[in-house]
């Protein structure tokens, strides 16, 4: 092989690996500040900002909030439309609580203190199974990914919100440009 055929290989190789770069960075998880600036309190509206978000999972939710004020209780559906604080899926009350998204549907926070709740200081976050008809890749035993649990995470925190982009989409876009750059590669190796 020719010095000029060897170049045209590195370059296809580095092109490899910049698609392959560019699809694990879509497909990264992304930290949502609650409220954005406002923050977890009374005065900000919820639902109108959960509704332009798309959450997935290992995404995470970062309530900021002052905690002699506010808290946060994860609550069953029914207790979510009732304001009713009596029996908590789970409380957090440090004033800077980050929940990851562990599993798909929906999720439904209050704040405890009395009165909050009914001023619409709660949250539905909803996690949909499907985006734009890409269906969820299967989990190692054939069957659908679906997640678990409730876990925390203490350590994320968010400035704000990191938009998402078409996430299963994007990661098999990029698988493509990938097998695309390989047969390039490919056919310039046989072909010279």
């Amino acid at each position: 092989m020719g010095r000029g055929n060897a170049n045209a290989c590195s370059i296809l190789i580095a092109a490899v690996l910049a698609a392959a770069a560019a699809g694990s960075l879509s497909s990264a998880a992304n930290v949502y500040s609650v409220g954005d600036g406002a923050g977890w309190t009374i005065a900000a509206n919820y639902s109108s900002w959960a509704s332009g978000k798309i959450f997935r999972i290992g995404d995470t939710i970062a309530f900021l909030y002052n905690k002699s004020f506010h808290n946060v209780l994860e609550v069953s559906k029914a207790d979510y439309r009732s304001c009713n604080a009596a029996a908590p899926i789970a409380t957090h009350a440090t004033g800077n609580d980050s929940i990851s998204i562990t599993r798909y549907g929906h999720r439904f926070f209050i704040c405890g203190f009395p009165g909050h709740c009914a001023a619409g200081q709660k949250l539905d976050v909803r996690v949909p199974k499907h985006l734009s008809g890409v269906p969820p890749f299967p989990s190692s035993d054939g069957s659908q990914a679906s997640g678990g649990g409730t876990g925390s995470s203490p350590a994320a925190s968010a400035a704000g919100s990191v938009a998402h982009g078409e996430g299963g989409a994007e990661s098999i876009r990029g698988f493509g440009m990938m097998i695309v750059a390989i047969s390039a590669v490919a056919s310039v190796v046989v072909l010279h």
